[in-house]
């Protein structure tokens, strides 16, 4: 008989909850309040399910998905990734009045081998100075600044100039914010670069990385931050500059 995983997982995860409701004597007013609070999210935006999973569960996903994986580690993808984003070669589109500092984002797209993959499917994205992803608020509208596609070359080799992200705060004047504060928690994400490679043949790669001293690393919100996404600063000609090379895994 073919085994129900459905069944499986959802039953695993409801014998957890008894577990911790017993461990913790939840008494029958704490989950009459349980309940209204959940039913808060039918009546906030429709973003707000997705960005408490996200918070709570993403990256446990990938650190389950890195259980069998050889290559390079997964991370969290996050609700600001637009694919119809424009193809660059040499840098991104930046708001020069925003005084970002410049950043150089460079590194290779290869094989668990060590081999380039060229043909590979880049994008990188990240928010402005000041916290913010184009598409999602009032003064950036199109999709085409702080973010783009790139089509890796023979050599594997990719080489954008941008600005250095910042840390931001997720929307929390929701159920999720309100959650998150009741915990004795911040809505506090620490800066960090998002990237997604797709090449023929290899597992899609998603993942962030996050920088060396960066505020709220040991404190992100969503509990993203693991130590082998964690980028030092290079420079050169007065730029940082982050090298971040990606092993992608066959499919």
């Amino acid at each position: 008989m073919k085994e129900n995983r459905v069944d499986i997982v959802v039953y695993d995860i409801i014998k957890a909850v008894r577990e911790v409701m017993l461990k913790h004597d939840v008494t029958h007013s704490e989950y009459l309040a349980a309940q209204a609070f959940l039913a808060t999210f039918l009546s906030a935006p429709a973003y707000e399910i997705p960005l408490a999973l996200d918070i709570f569960f993403d990256a446990t996903v990938h650190d389950a998905e890195m259980t069998h994986r050889k290559g390079s580690m997964t991370n969290t993808q996050g609700p600001y990734f637009k694919g119809d984003c424009p193809t660059v070669t040499t840098e991104l589109k930046v708001l020069p009045e925003k005084n970002g500092d410049p950043l150089i984002i460079e590194g290779r797209v290869m094989d668990v081998d060590g081999r380039p993959i060229p043909g590979a499917e880049l994008f990188v994205w990240h928010s402005d100075p000041d916290g913010n992803y184009s598409g999602f608020c009032d003064y950036m509208p199109k999709n085409d600044y702080y973010r783009g596609r790139v089509h890796i070359p023979e050599d594997g080799n990719f080489r954008l100039l941008s600005t250095v992200p910042y840390a931001y705060t997720i929307p929390h004047n929701g159920p999720t914010g309100i959650l998150l504060k009741a915990m004795g928690r911040h809505p506090w994400r620490p800066a960090h670069l998002h990237f997604i490679v797709n090449a023929d043949g290899f597992m899609q790669h998603v993942t962030q990385i996050y920088f060396r001293e960066g505020e709220y690393n040991d404190t992100d919100c969503a509990e993203s931050v693991r130590a082998d996404l964690i980028y030092d600063f290079e420079f050169s000609d007065g730029k940082k500059v982050i090298r971040k090379d990606f092993y992608l895994d066959r499919i």
